[in-house]
């Protein structure tokens, strides 16, 4: 049988009755399950195959779960909390923490949200060739959605989060921007959706690239649609989603031609801040206590601090500091190790990260006078939601819009934790109420 590098989702049946728990991995794209009878189980990677992979042993004591398939080096070990299941997997060097959620079967990727042919909206292909301001030369291509029938209609372009990423702003097989653009289609606006720049139909250099030259590439798809016969002039904005949410208004800034803004999930804060906050909101969704999770946005930031250029042994003398006071459990629960400092390194060295320290959106936003409206869920840990909608609120002195859900995450899906774990095993890929939440507010401007 072919090796397999396995991780994604558990299914542990832990009676005859064939119970299922599902989880995620965030360091690989794979499926696992198990079905546990009273006295023997199965493995399957049915993202990869249907036949099933030998287990070689496994024991369940009380709420400690252990389990190995010898044949793929892989090993489990988890425990119980209520209903879910924490702790980790391994294979080769390959080791990650990880909770498995309750599900009643063995796991399909279900995206009933996904609209399917005949599409209830028309479409066409809108490109922008350009030189940006390193001097690079861009193409980049997407897909304009316009309700059917003729007219000219309010319009969106809408613009993809941190990454490379296509014109669904595809992760997990969710594409919500997709799923968005047909919702607003269906009320009569019309969206622009693109591939970033190194994706799918656009090409373009990314090793050099930053938000700023993102910003750049955005406003050339504005300006591009914008003398488009399906597109009303008068009624044209951007909207963005995470890094994207402070892409939109950074061209809003500049461009007295933009006239909305829509941030989902835009930053409010100066990027370290962000970051140290979504470093103890990951772990805090994990169920770290509250004393570890600030442990770990402690030492973060002084990572995050350090001049560009430090040496590896800089960051290792932070990481060890830190260590100090920890045991080696407390250390693990918050994946704290003196060996991160080289891949750590490597990431705040490159010059989008530089330039994401240092974004702040008291730069742009108090320079942005059309309407804003921000949305964002409070089970958000990537970009958290109240110290990111506060500042926005401040830095445009109460003239922004901002909606707070409470049961959402960094996608706008319905969760439990927020953590990002969640997101392929949710089925919802854009809350409907946020939907109809930006559909009717982008309707009601210049009523």
């Amino acid at each position: 049988m072919k090796r397999l590098t396995i991780a994604l989702l558990l299914c542990v049946g832990l009676s005859a009755h064939a119970q299922w728990f599902t989880g995620m991995s965030q360091k690989t794209g794979l499926a696992l399950c198990i079905h546990l009878t009273d006295n023997s189980a199965e493995l399957y990677s049915p993202m990869q195959t249907m036949e099933p992979i030998p287990v070689s042993t496994y024991s369940l004591e009380g709420d400690h779960l252990t389990l190995e398939c010898k044949s793929i080096g892989l090993k489990i070990n988890l425990t119980r909390h209520d209903s879910t299941f924490s702790g980790y997997w391994k294979q080769s060097i390959l080791k990650e923490d990880i909770t498995f959620y309750p599900t009643d079967t063995i796991f399909q990727l279900r995206r009933p949200q996904t609209p399917e042919p005949p599409y209830r909206f028309d479409e066409e292909t809108i490109t922008a060739d350009y030189t940006d301001s390193q001097g690079n030369k861009v193409h980049l291509e997407g897909t304009l959605t316009y309700p059917k029938g003729g007219g000219k209609f309010p319009t969106m372009v809408l613009v993809s989060g941190s990454g490379q990423q296509n014109r669904d702003e595809e992760i997990m097989q969710h594409k919500p921007f997709l799923v968005l653009a047909d919702y607003l289609a269906s009320r009569g606006i019309a969206v622009l959706r693109y591939d970033d720049r190194g994706v799918g139909a656009s090409t373009g250099e990314v090793e050099k690239a930053d938000t700023r030259l993102f910003a750049e590439d955005a406003e050339a798809m504005f300006n591009a649609v914008r003398k488009n016969t399906h597109v009303d002039p008068k009624r044209l904005g951007i909207g963005g989603h995470s890094e994207g949410g402070a892409i939109a208004p950074m061209v809003a800034a500049r461009n007295k031609d933009v006239k909305f803004v829509v941030m989902l999930a835009g930053q409010g804060c100066i990027g370290l801040e962000v970051l140290v906050q979504q470093n103890e909101a990951l772990f805090r969704a994990r169920g770290v206590s509250e004393k570890l999770c600030k442990k770990r946005g402690a030492c973060m930031r002084e990572l995050f601090m350090l001049p560009q250029g430090s040496k590896v042994k800089d960051y290792q003398a932070v990481i060890v500091r830190h260590l100090d006071s920890l045991t080696q459990a407390e250390a693990d629960s918050i994946d704290l190790k003196k060996g991160m400092a080289h891949a750590i390194k490597q990431q705040l060295d490159t010059r989008w990260m530089q330039t994401f320290l240092k974004l702040d959106p008291a730069e742009y936003l108090p320079n942005v006078k059309c309407p804003i409206l921000a949305l964002n869920g409070w089970k958000d840990c990537q970009v958290l939601c109240e110290p990111n909608l506060d500042r926005i609120e401040s830095l445009t002195e109460g003239r922004a819009v901002c909606i707070r859900n409470q049961w959402l995450n960094h996608l706008f899906q319905h969760c439990n934790t927020g953590s990002p774990d969640e997101y392929m095993l949710i089925e919802e890929t854009f809350d409907p109420y946020t939907m109809t939440t930006i559909a009717d507010w982008i309707l009601a401007l210049g009523k």
